[in-house]
């Protein structure tokens, strides 16, 4: 029984610390391994959108509505503007209400979602055009 004490003691001198390491080892691995895949994650938030330049047809109370030549055809579309989207003109933040009718723009927003317009910059004057089908 006495011998049996002595090499449980003896094997937890000489193996205890090792196992010890090993633990500690993979604790200072984790971190870096996080910072590694921060980047990636950050990367993903970043916002998506396109930039298109149209012409405003109508402005709303919380919406535009743009022309835009697509396909050789000129096409309509109406977008949401809310308290985050950017609108400026001649480098400065207006609001919604300032924008006009045959205001030319660069409006980025996303095409296949149903969220409001990122931004809108008026960047001079357009011309409306007729829509619909040809006489």
């Amino acid at each position: 029984m006495r011998i049996l004490k002595w090499l449980m003691v003896l094997s937890f001198m000489l193996y205890g610390p090792l196992g010890c390491g090993m633990v500690q080892e993979e604790e200072e691995k984790a971190p870096v391994q996080e910072a590694k895949r921060a980047p990636i994650q950050e990367e993903k938030k970043a916002p998506k959108g396109r930039d298109v330049e149209a012409v405003i047809s109508a402005v709303g109370q919380r919406t535009i509505t743009f022309q835009l030549e697509r396909k050789g055809r000129i096409r309509q579309e109406v977008i949401g503007i809310d308290e985050k989207t950017d609108i400026e003109r001649d480098g400065n933040k207006i609001k919604l209400k300032d924008l006009q009718e045959t205001d030319k723009i660069v409006i980025r927003y996303e095409p296949d979602a149903y969220t409001p317009a990122i931004s809108v910059k008026v960047v001079g004057k357009g011309e409306l055009q007729r829509i619909g089908g040809e006489d």
